[in-house]
């Protein structure tokens, strides 16, 4: 990561208290911009100010007239108020791919896709086989196949890149529960959170190479896997619920460390959830302080952004977050102009009535993000006391 990202995230967020800050954003006014943004939304910036703003807040899709064109006075009159619309109810995983962003849904048992260009909310029709129950999270694969952890059907479900079911993997036993997977070459590492396990499965036959959790090690063992991401080098980051941290292992499943722990300041955890990592910044979702917090590579915190509420940028028992380069595109109408957005985030809400947020990460360009934090000066060393003898003299 740039250090000028490093230090202007970090100088002030370091130590500071999630519980009484839980809720800072920075709101700006219309007037500050003219860029246009989602209607009666204002703009939002975290981290407070003076700090240069590092995520803004983008829009947010619910409902099927958060996306589609709604429909004019004429229709309302002549057909009447829209009673069914198609929504959003309960996402988790989410994904950008191919121009468009796909939510899995565990209550409706969908895959929804989020189509920004045609602006239309729809849904991968799957049938028969192929048909999810309690689907948590998906990943593509290069090849541009969907990977789906289903809850439900207690099994990893694949389909082509047409969305034609082509495997199953699973289920891995009487207590199996996969809630989430992480793609790396040929394999697929999958999150059970039932055995409290990280499956390593090759991920064109679903036959497991090795899995790994469980240690006679103090501190070494799963006790509620949820969530699951890896870095470049095949690390494989592991989020354990009830321990409130992050579990750390190689790509043969060795633990190496810990990230977090138990408590309410920066870097610490009440009830993580989602991972996500890109260009060296890992964002973890924490459903109890309702935020997202930031690390870095070693795993020291950098800011946090959310905050409980139902207002622009809030957050309403998260779950799910992803990041990366794809679909900025998507938003060019909402980033604000002095704003250079360098990556997508988007996180996903159980309940409230925001349910899939967007965010942006980067810049602004007013500000300078190259200066150092001005150390507080070392306080004069007091003069040593003058002796007897030095008086007398």
């Amino acid at each position: 990561m740039p250090k000028d990202i490093e230090r202007t995230m970090t100088r002030s967020m370091k130590s500071r208290s999630l519980l009484p800050l839980i809720t800072g954003v920075a709101l700006f006014a219309s007037a500050c911009s003219s860029a246009p943004k989602a209607p009666d939304e204002p703009l939002v910036f975290y981290p407070l100010p003076p700090d240069p703003p590092r995520i803004q807040f983008l829009r947010t899709v619910s409902r099927a007239t958060d996306i589609e064109d709604g429909r004019s006075g004429l229709d309302t009159i002549l057909f009447g108020e829209q009673t069914i619309q198609k929504s959003v109810m309960a996402p988790y995983g989410a994904a950008v791919h191919e121009g468009k962003v796909y939510v899995a849904d565990i209550q409706q048992g969908v895959v929804l896709t989020l189509d920004f260009t045609g602006r239309e909310l729809g849904y991968i029709k799957l049938e028969g086989r192929a048909a999810l129950q309690k689907p948590c999270n998906l990943e593509f694969s290069p090849e541009g196949e969907m990977y789906v952890a289903d809850l439900g059907r207690r099994q990893v479900v694949v389909y082509d890149s047409d969305f034609n079911y082509k495997n199953e993997f699973g289920p891995f036993g009487d207590e199996s529960r996969p809630v989430d997977l992480a793609l790396a070459g040929d394999r697929v590492y999958v999150v059970d959170s039932g055995s409290k396990l990280i499956r390593a499965l090759d991920r064109f036959s679903g036959e497991e190479v090795i899995s790994f959790g469980k240690s006679e090690e103090v501190g070494q063992s799963l006790r509620s896997p949820t969530n699951i991401t890896l870095d470049e080098e095949g690390n494989i980051y592991v989020v354990d619920t009830m321990d409130c941290r992050v579990f750390v292992f190689d790509a043969e499943g060795n633990f190496l460390r810990h990230m977090g722990a138990a408590g309410d300041t920066i870097g610490r955890f009440a009830r993580p959830k989602g991972i996500a990592y890109s260009n060296d910044i890992f964002f973890v979702i924490d459903a109890a302080f309702e935020n997202c917090q930031v690390f870095d590579r070693a795993g020291e915190p950098l800011m946090f952004f959310g905050g409980p509420g139902v207002g622009p940028g809030n957050l309403y028992l998260p779950a799910g977050v992803w990041t990366g380069t794809e679909g900025l595109e998507f938003f060019r109408d909402q980033i604000d102009e002095n704003f250079e957005a360098e990556q997508l985030i988007i996180i996903t809400n159980l309940y409230g009535p925001r349910k899939v947020n967007f965010y942006a990460m980067g810049k602004d360009k007013r500000f300078n993000y190259d200066v150092e934090p001005v150390p507080k000066a070392e306080p004069e060393p007091e003069p040593e006391p003058e002796s007897d003898d030095e008086e007398r003299g």
